[in-house]
């Protein structure tokens, strides 16, 4: 094919390795959506038709500065439908600003019902205040619930049945659902990617009898399954994974559940939503490098649970490899010949690859061997559109919306990985930022924080743009242009941070 010296030898194999790394994740996907098809497990138990007693629950809302979405909060607690004296809400406030004078309000009307305990000091923040929770809490079953939270009034007597029939049941996370998805476009990406993590792979990985994670909201726990693993924890800043990894490997049983639903606000702006993907950046690695050890010496787990489980968490990974993607990308056209590159993506092994890479991980495709995957996008798009007619309804603009978008945040989120991994690695534990609600009354982001994220981006664009440049110049290729993607999403990126 080629004849490569020492230097271009081992630039080509670096990015061998990384685009079998990125490949790994891909292809995992791709065996957990055959699972999701085949439907390999039902949700799990054999529920109750008739329940006589019912048990004890507590709902535990842990808030910092709210504003005025926690008074829509505790009336869809309120309007849970479940004997009323066997339910009590418990909100513990570490805020500083009028949201603890709404809670009093709450407290003094419903009161024992309500329960408003105030923290000068956010100690363990979400954890330390669930823990907090936890210490006056009398319920044998505890909700748990984000202040943007609102539960299906159904959502107990859904779900405590389901303890009741299995006694290993550690906690049951329900679907969560969105009260402002279709806000804009924007905001339906944001839904659809929650929807990645939060529905399609934990309700497959739940029917496949693998550990799950909790979403940190509309879940229910067992009590002593809590008391089992001594509570939350904050030294991730994922409490909720490290809760729900901690009762699994303990021997408890983890459930998601579709029958029930808990709606929550996706991130009403997009900084907002770089705040939270660099938290879901941070805790995931964190927890891996806490649990490995654990689960892969763990008994009772099979060796598909513990790699499921290990890939999972490390799935973050991503990102800085798609970084390296690029890097060893630009080198490779910069010191391999362009022509015979180009050459090769269209022989018939190079254009193997070049499909399996696209049909693993798209992303990665379209960076190292842009022509062949755009012949095989625009073949697969004619086939679509002259055989099948009816698809073209998927071809309108909200489903190519979605698809800029999906490709847009995970762009981004190379860039969003950097400064949580700079923290682990120099073990910075970071504050716990609550994500921006629509409706809340908190501090705006300043636009100093958004014009540096935003240069960033701009920075990372500009030195992409001048490899580029410098590769047309010396190496010219046509599959080097592949590299202009992730420099036209940063800018574009950049452009809805600092606008705000």
């Amino acid at each position: 094919m080629m004849n490569l010296n020492v230097l271009q030898m081992a630039i080509c194999s670096a990015l061998f390795i990384v685009l079998a790394l990125l490949c790994m994740f891909g292809l995992n996907n791709l065996l957990l959506l055959c699972l999701r098809v085949k439907m390999c497990r039902r949700d799990g138990v054999n529920v109750p038709a008739n329940i006589e007693v019912w048990p004890y629950v507590t709902v535990q809302v842990a808030t910092y500065n709210e504003g005025i979405i926690v008074g829509r909060l505790l009336e869809s607690c309120l309007r849970l439908n479940y004997p009323a004296d066997k339910i009590e809400i418990i909100v513990v406030d570490d805020s500083s600003d009028e949201t603890i004078s709404i809670l009093q309000e709450y407290e003094r009307r419903y009161y024992p019902r309500i329960k408003v305990i105030h923290r000068s000091e956010r100690k363990g923040y979400k954890a330390g205040a669930l823990n907090e929770a936890l210490k006056h809490s009398k319920g044998d079953y505890i909700l748990i619930l984000d202040a943007d939270s609102i539960p299906e009034p159904d959502l107990l007597r859904k779900t405590i049945p389901l303890f009741l029939a299995d006694e290993k049941l550690g906690f049951v996370q329900v679907k969560p659902g969105y009260i402002n998805a279709e806000s804009s476009w924007l905001t339906r990406t944001l839904a659809l990617v929650n929807d990645w993590f939060a529905v399609f792979l934990q309700s497959t990985l739940s029917r496949c009898g693998m550990m799950i994670s909790f979403l940190g909201h509309g879940g229910v726990f067992r009590r002593r399954a809590l008391e089992d693993i001594g509570g939350w924890m904050s030294d991730t800043i994922a409490e909720d994974i490290d809760a729900a990894y901690r009762i699994q490997l303990k021997g408890w049983r983890a459930v998601f559940f579709e029958g029930a639903e808990s709606l929550e606000e996706v991130p009403p702006s997009y900084y907002s939503a770089v705040k939270r993907f660099k938290r879901h950046i941070k805790g995931p690695i964190q927890n891996l490098i806490k649990h490995a050890k654990s689960i892969i010496r763990h008994g009772g787990k099979s060796a598909i649970e513990k790699f499921e489980a290990l890939i999972q968490l490390a799935y973050p990974l991503v990102y800085p490899l798609g970084l390296a993607c690029i890097i060893l990308a630009i080198l490779m056209y910069l010191f391999v010949s362009g022509p015979a590159l180009d050459q090769f993506w269209l022989t018939a092994p190079g254009f193997i690859d070049s499909l399996l890479l696209l049909l693993m991980f798209p992303y990665a495709a379209f960076i190292v061997s842009l022509i062949p995957s755009l012949l095989v996008v625009v073949i697969a798009l004619l086939f679509a559109v002259i055989i099948l007619p009816e698809s073209k309804a998927t071809l309108k603009r909200r489903y190519l919306e979605l698809v800029f978008g999906v490709a847009l945040i995970w762009n981004d989120n190379i860039i969003n990985c950097l400064m949580p991994i700079i923290e682990i690695i120099i073990g910075k534990e970071g504050e716990w930022i609550p994500t921006e609600r629509a409706l809340s009354k908190g501090k705006k982001n300043s636009r100093e924080e958004r014009l540096r994220e935003g240069l960033i981006r701009i920075v990372a664009s500009i030195l992409v743009l001048i490899a580029l440049a410098v590769i047309l110049f010396l190496n010219f290729s046509l599959d080097s242009f592949g590299i202009i993607i992730p420099s036209i999403l940063w800018l574009y990126s950049a452009h809805l941070i600092i606008r705000g």
